[in-house]
């Protein structure tokens, strides 16, 4: 089921909700409307804040990624290394198996579950993610 998933520009609080066609309305204040129908839209345009640029990415928690990471580099005297291994194969077998999602450039929104990406959509370039930094 396709889903968009936005920082209310309002309150700062994060909201998402099924892209069905319907108005999803942020939670907290009701000052944000977003309406996205996954079966009429193309990735020309972002829905939320009228931007063409946009990336992908895999759709994984960074925060647990990294805490993976941090507990294999710990045990790494104890198993002289091996641990390691044991990362990177449980990054490859999550790499392979984690669904990637589009994000916009410049209001942040991610859009998931829209079927297969188009080949436009490439990954974040930083010097894209510069200009749109405010």
């Amino acid at each position: 089921m396709a889903s968009v998933s936005k920082e209310c520009k309002e309150c700062g609080k994060y909201y998402s909700g099924d892209a069905n066609g319907k108005e999803i309305t942020c939670p907290n204040c009701g000052n944000e409307t977003i309406q996205v129908s996954a079966k009429k839209w193309s990735f020309d345009v972002c829905t939320c804040c009228n931007c063409n640029q946009f990336y992908r990415r895999k759709d994984f928690n960074q925060l647990l990624g990294c805490l993976i990471i941090i507990v294999g580099a710990l045990f790494v005297p104890v198993t002289y290394g091996l641990s390691l291994v044991v990362v990177l194969l449980v990054d490859l077998i999550l790499y392979r198996r984690v669904p990637e999602l589009i994000v916009c450039y410049k209001c942040g929104a991610e859009f998931r579950g829209f079927g297969p990406i188009p080949e436009t959509v490439e990954l974040f370039n930083h010097h894209i993610g510069e200009l749109y930094e405010s």
